[in-house]
């Protein structure tokens, strides 16, 4: 008998033990830059909202870079970047017009 007891003991704290947790909610994803660009109503707007939302995720925070070089010499680099990134047409015109607004004269 005490081994049953025992033995119904070590199931039940296995079985509490390996139930999944709950989880915390995901945070809601940021707005699509199409969007925040017609609400800001600038195409350079959505450049930076794409910036921070897509580039980001492989680069950090390295935007100084931009102003440093032309637009001509970034445009080539830019765009096989934006093959990598997945971004569609909208999204790299948005992202173009960023980095030509921002680009060494």
């Amino acid at each position: 008998m005490k081994k049953t007891i025992l033995a119904l003991a070590i199931l039940a704290s296995v079985v509490v033990a390996c139930t999944p947790k709950a989880s915390k909610t995901p945070p809601p994803p940021p707005p699509a830059p199409e969007v925040a660009a017609t609400v800001t109503g600038s195409v350079e707007a959505g450049g930076i909202i794409m910036a921070s939302a897509k580039c980001t995720k492989c680069h950090g925070n390295e935007t100084a870079h931009v102003p440093k070089h032309t637009f001509a010499e970034q445009e080539k680099l830019m765009q096989s970047m934006a093959k990598k990134a997945k971004l569609s047409e909208q999204e790299t015109a948005d992202l173009m017009a960023y980095v030509k607004a921002k680009a060494k004269s």
